[in-house]
């Protein structure tokens, strides 16, 4: 019985190219068999790990600093790390302000209490009273953008169910600009309805030459025989042909007489 062929072992070289591939998929770093540019190649792959080298050295620069800032205040205060502990545990940090806090947090119900987190207290408020302000906005346009959809539909004798696909694309496509994440079939809605009018008044001169052009063919296959010699009919159309000239009389001196 045949053995299983081992598992193909990867060089460092292919697998530094797999996770370059991966982290710019749009970029080709391994040209087709028997195509030149072979230090292109080279190049591009170098210009690719440097770019992720600076990366990952950005993010962690970055991380560096807030864990240092972070270490700063679990030092300061102890029960600050028993409150990050308990609301990563529980998943809810009001339970966690109470279970590490506990009655301290009454003072907040006092003058005094609120008078410490006067600041802190302004800048919540303030928050909340943006947050409802959006809210309401946001609801207040989603109600707006149904009531002029259902008259738009309304106008092009749409169903319900029309209606609705047309606000779930919409959405679609709201939510997709939210992460810049379009697609063909995005891009394919937009380029239709920015050429929409041009594309209709071209349909229509096109419509107005054929329709021209076979008004033209149809006279000319009207005026015309398989011989095209028939000269037209000048006596009013009623048919016939035209008459024989008659031969000359032979002169007489006796008509000139009266």
């Amino acid at each position: 019985m045949a053995k299983p062929d081992k598992e193909q072992v990867k060089t460092a070289r292919e697998k530094l190219l797999e996770r370059v591939q991966g982290r710019f998929p749009d970029r080709q770093f391994v040209r087709p068999e028997g195509q030149e540019g072979q230090d292109g190649q080279l190049a591009d792959l170098d210009e690719a790990i440097n770019e992720m080298m600076d990366a990952d050295a950005s993010q962690i620069a970055e991380n560096a600093s807030m864990n240092e800032k972070l270490a700063k205040v679990l030092y300061r205060d102890p029960k600050a790390a028993d409150f990050l502990n308990m609301m990563i545990e529980t998943g809810d940090p009001r339970a966690a302000l109470i279970e590490v806090f506990g009655d301290e947090l009454a003072e907040l119900a006092t003058e005094e209490g609120r008078g410490k987190f006067q600041t802190q207290l302004e800048d919540y408020r303030e928050r909340a009273r943006k947050s409802r302000e959006l809210e309401e906005q946001d609801q207040q346009n989603y109600e707006s953008f149904l009531e002029r959809l259902d008259n738009w539909g309304n106008e092009h004798n749409l169903s319900n169910e029309e209606k609705a696909a047309v606000a779930v694309r919409l959405i679609d496509i709201a939510q997709k600009g939210g992460v810049s994440m379009f697609d063909e079939d995005d891009f394919n809605t937009v380029w239709r309805g920015t050429h929409y009018e041009s594309d209709v008044e071209a349909a229509r001169k096109e419509g107005l030459v054929a329709g021209r052009n076979e008004r033209i063919e149809a006279n000319r296959k009207t005026r015309g025989t398989a011989g095209g010699s028939t000269m037209p009919s000048i006596n009013g159309g009623r048919g016939g042909s035209m008459p024989k000239p008659e031969p000359p009389k032979p002169y007489n001196p006796w008509d000139e007489i009266v």
